[in-house]
């Protein structure tokens, strides 16, 4: 695997802060936050293997891969020194991984529509995914070609499942959603913050209260005018101040 792509900026010798963004995004999310919070801290802007400009695994990893990777890279940016890690779906998914490992370098963990846990769902909603997938599954087996598939996907897949085949990461994709960490979660001893939009219907607020519930030392925040995206954007501020917040009570 090639080194990480990466930006910084802030205080060079300043508490370091990493950003892993979301899934099929880039370092570029976090920057409005990271400027607000660069007189701070040292702000490191990762790009996960697969997007940006990091290359792709040569294997199909799931977060435990990718975990394992990125706390052997960040002890060579940050000397093993310990860090905050604010990450954002994907990213927050990852960083449940790592935040529950064994001596786990992350100090405080901010996860802002995080993702990784399975919600229970009504009867109703689980025969008609299984209508579906079974639909799916009969006009793929049908298709002529690799055209007729790829118009399939468009009409029974998700966003990110048909954006995954776009950029080659769709055997990834099907590992890291089909992953639960609820009986993970539980061994987090970082303190934790969960921020959630409360118009988010990608990674619903449902998510984080189920995460609040499981892991320990964890705060719920809920912005009820946010999206999925525009937590980032517009709710910026918030996640800022949750961060400056955790600088401060680190100070010694």
């Amino acid at each position: 695997m090639k080194p990480i792509a990466s930006v910084e900026l802030g205080k060079p010798d300043g508490p370091p802060v990493v950003f892993a963004h979301g899934w099929g995004r880039t370092h570029a999310d976090f920057l409005p936050v990271a400027e607000l919070i660069a007189g701070h801290a040292r702000c490191i802007l990762v790009d996960l293997p697969g997007f940006g400009a990091t290359p792709r695994p040569d294997d199909a990893w799931d977060t435990h891969e990718y975990a394992h990777f990125m706390r052997e890279t960040l002890a060579e940016i940050t000397g093993d020194q310990p860090y905050i890690w604010i990450g954002h779906s994907f990213g927050a998914r990852v960083g449940l991984r790592l935040a529950a490992q064994t001596h786990s370098p992350i100090s405080h963990l901010v996860a802002v529509a995080g993702a990784g846990v399975k919600l229970p769902r009504p009867l109703w909603q689980q025969l008609r995914g299984q209508w579906r997938s079974a639909q799916f599954k009969r006009k793929k087996a049908q298709a002529q070609d690799e055209a007729a598939i790829i118009a399939l996907e468009k009409i029974y897949g998700s966003a990110d499942y048909i954006h995954s085949r776009e950029i080659g990461m769709r055997d990834i994709f099907l590992r890291t959603v089909a992953e639960d960490q609820t009986n993970d979660v539980g061994r987090i001893i970082a303190p934790t913050h969960l921020i959630y939009g409360g118009k988010d219907t990608a990674t619903p607020p449902a998510e984080g209260r189920v995460l609040h519930a499981k892991i320990p030392q964890s705060i719920y925040i809920e912005c009820p005018a946010f999206d999925h995206l525009s937590v980032l954007t517009r709710g910026r501020h918030q996640i800022a101040n949750v961060i400056k917040d955790i600088l401060t009570e680190a100070r010694p």
